[in-house]
């Protein structure tokens, strides 16, 4: 098991403003963070439970789709908030029900950040759209903000 700190961008970087988990990750990915694993992922709950089980820290990063989207706004939000529950993710399984199966499985980390944008498009396609793109550069600063914040293990 990794006591590592883990970023972990969420989404289908062929779906438009789905990508913004990835465009975030390569971000973080750069700049080469020491004890800082950065993966993605297409949403895949096994996957998502064998790259955070056992971090310190984990931050997901994905795009987020509901009826009353503001494209760009970024939301930050741990796994007990209720308000960030709703819309939170695009995928067939949502973050609070793979968590809820990691803890039955034991795959938690010990600490779990989420941040969300509302996406405007997610149809088939390349390049984010100009308020999710916009919306990066605020998510890259809101999660090194969090990796600061960060225990080292003992």
């Amino acid at each position: 098991m990794s006591r590592d700190v883990i970023v972990i961008g969420i989404g289908n970087e062929y779906r438009r403003d789905d990508g913004v988990g990835h465009a975030v990750a390569a971000e973080i990915a750069a700049r080469e963070l020491p004890g800082v694993r950065v993966v993605t992922t297409l949403g895949e709950p096994t996957a998502i439970l064998e790259a955070w089980s056992g971090a310190t820290l984990a931050v997901l990063v994905d795009a987020a789709v509901s009826t009353e989207s503001t494209p760009g706004r970024v939301r930050r939000c741990t796994i007990g908030d209720l308000t960030c529950q709703a819309g939170l993710s695009s995928h067939a399984l949502d973050i609070t029900q793979t968590f809820a199966l990691g803890q039955a499985l034991g795959m938690v980390p010990d600490r779990l950040v989420i941040f969300t944008v509302e996406a405007a498009d997610t149809g088939h396609g390349i390049g984010l759209t100009a308020d999710v793109a916009a919306a990066v550069g605020d998510v890259v600063a809101g999660v090194l903000a969090e990796l600061a914040t960060r225990v080292e293990p003992r």
